[in-house]
């Protein structure tokens, strides 16, 4: 065989393993983006049962913190459904953040600590449906209620229990 037949031949077989080797991985390629796509698609379904389980729930709690409106029959029910399927659905931050809330509130604890949990209880929802990265803080969270809060550092201190000595309230959790 001359020099330039295998030459031809050898740049021949090269070029055809190459298109193998090329359609082998756009098919992976293929394959891996119908994968995250799909996968995308679950964690924004799973995102969107959450949103409409933590819905009602904030909008009870809000007004709880702005009116002395009684909580209708229908958001008494859902509370009653929400507090079942929280512990099913919810991150660890959402149910223990949302504990902590449910625990103190027969314990009269102090405005600041009230708007204190109820802030974590958001960043934590926020957390869970699709906010992990999220750099909000609780003064950002309550800036329309800080009115209603007798020291700011409430919000600001890392450390709950220095909140809870500070204005004298022992958590039922202690």
């Amino acid at each position: 065989m001359s020099s330039p037949i295998v030459v031809a031949v050898i740049a021949a077989v090269a070029s055809v393993i190459a298109a193998i080797v090329a359609g082998v991985f756009a098919n992976i390629s293929r394959r891996e983006e119908v994968r995250l796509q799909r996968t995308n698609q679950s964690f924004e379904r799973i995102a969107d049962t959450k949103r409409a389980m933590y819905e009602p729930i904030v909008r009870l709690l809000d007004r709880m913190f702005t009116s002395d409106e009684v909580p209708t029959p229908e958001e008494l029910e859902h509370k009653r459904e929400f507090d079942t399927w929280l512990n099913v659905y919810a991150s660890d931050g959402a149910v223990r953040a949302y504990s902590r809330f449910m625990m103190a509130l027969p314990h009269q604890p102090p405005a600041d600590i009230q708007f204190r949990l109820y802030a974590d209880f958001l960043l934590e929802i926020r957390n869970d449906v699709g906010h992990p990265d999220s750099s909000i803080t609780r003064m950002d969270v309550l800036a329309g209620r800080m009115g209603n809060l007798s020291d700011l550092s409430s919000l600001t201190e890392p450390n709950l229990d220095v909140v809870c000595k500070r204005l004298a309230w022992t958590p039922p959790w202690s």
